[in-house]
């Protein structure tokens, strides 16, 4: 099987959220068998990198774009395509981190999933008629504290059911403070 290399800049929450978005992932998979629901833990995607994109001091960077203080919390489930995220209102921290990397990485080259302001939950492999029965209860949550990270995803080239065969790997992280004013 061939596989293929990619690089995302993820935002990811403190443990207890983390632990919270996880039990939900759990319940997709034990209630539908969604194997896709755990290929990945739950993060907040902000791009997906090309091959090229220079990624030193990258995280660096991303985090004076946030001003200090933030703070993100849920705002229910969304799907995307095929795909299910428990939707963040996050004041522009996504926006403005995104903004950043596509700036410092260029534009995004291939993608597993969309890009979308939320934590990827999976769910690729539910039937469209699964869709319209699966919606999850979200614990509500806030946090004003997290981790930015560079992660490799491997996976088969066959887009199809990636999330099969799949290793990931956190590169780099770093918290996420923001910039102060003075």
């Amino acid at each position: 099987m061939d596989f293929e290399v990619f690089r995302i800049v993820a935002l990811a929450a403190p443990g207890s959220v983390e632990a919270a978005l996880g039990k939900v992932q759990e319940e997709l998979f034990s209630r539908h068998g969604l194997a896709s629901a755990q290929a990945l833990p739950p993060l907040i995607t902000v791009a997906f990198l090309s091959a090229e994109a220079p990624t030193r001091g990258l995280l660096g960077s991303l985090n004076d774009a946030v001003r200090a203080p933030w703070s993100i919390r849920t705002a229910g489930c969304e799907w995307a395509e095929e795909y299910l995220y428990v939707r963040v209102e996050s004041g522009g921290v996504w926006a403005a981190l995104r903004a950043q990397t596509l700036e410092i990485c260029g534009p995004e080259t291939g993608r597993l999933f969309p890009v979308r302001e939320g934590f990827f939950m999976g769910c690729g492999d539910a039937a469209p008629a699964q869709r319209d029965a699966i919606h999850p209860v979200v614990p509500a949550a806030a946090f004003s504290s997290g981790d930015l990270m560079l992660v490799s995803i491997e996976g088969p080239s066959d887009r199809r059911a990636w999330w099969r065969e799949l290793y990931w790997e956190i590169l780099e992280q770093r918290p996420l403070r923001g910039r102060r004013e003075t």
